[in-house]
This record gives structure tokens, sequence and C-alpha cells, in this order.
């Protein structure tokens, strides 16, 4: 995902801080890197959204004991006395309020991330 905005970078600019004396390690903090800010806060949220909602490892290794909140959303359902949905809806707020959080945090790069590289001219 971070390729097409690495791709998008003109080189020239990057050779333009070589010229200047800047070494090319520095040249990438400080000339390519706040270029792609907008690639890097979409690939985040959507590395986190991807690594979040991993249910199907988590449903294999977990135990009785230890079990991430996609299981723990699964068992409630199977309940023997029906669903409680009041349970069912905290769990759900407090699991989906991290990602959305970070998701308003970053949420100036996400459009631009998100539809940046899409159509080549």
């Amino acid at each position: 995902m971070m390729k097409s905005f690495f791709d998008e970078i003109p080189r020239e600019i990057e050779e333009a801080a070589q010229v200047d004396g800047s070494p090319p390690l520095r040249a990438f903090w400080k000339v390519a890197l706040p270029q792609v800010r907008s690639g890097i806060a979409a690939t985040v949220v959507i590395s986190l959204l991807f690594t979040w909602n991993e249910f199907l490892f988590a449903l294999m290794l977990t135990g009785q004991r230890t079990r991430t909140v996609p299981v723990a959303l699964a068992r409630t359902l199977q309940g023997e006395r029906g669903v409680d949905w009041g349970v069912l809806a905290a769990i759900e707020t407090l699991y989906i309020l991290p990602v959305l959080l970070v998701a308003l945090l970053l949420q100036q790069y996400l459009l631009r991330g998100l539809t940046f590289g899409t159509v080549r001219r």
C-alpha cells in the first residue's frame, strides 16, 4: 500500500536534497516522509482494522480464559438463556472505541491517503 505513495514523489526532489548536501537517510526523513504522511495514516488505519478484526485466528488459538473481544462477542450470542443485548451492546461499544479514536485522530489524512495513487495520469 505504501509503494504507490512513494512512487508519486518525484525523484528530483530527493536528488535536489542530496545535491544540497543532505545524506540519503536525512533526505528520506526530511523530504520524502513528510510527503507521504497521508499514506502512512491510511496504512495505519487499514492495518489496525485488519488486525483488530482477525476472528478466525483468535477463535482457533484462544482458550476459555484467554479470548479476544470478537470471540467473546460470538460466545455471547451462543448463550443458554438467549442473547443479552445490553452486555452485547456494551462490549461492541468498547470494542469499536479505539479504532474510532484512531480514525478521528488521523481523519485529516485519511481521504487523501485512501484515494491517493488510485488514478494514474
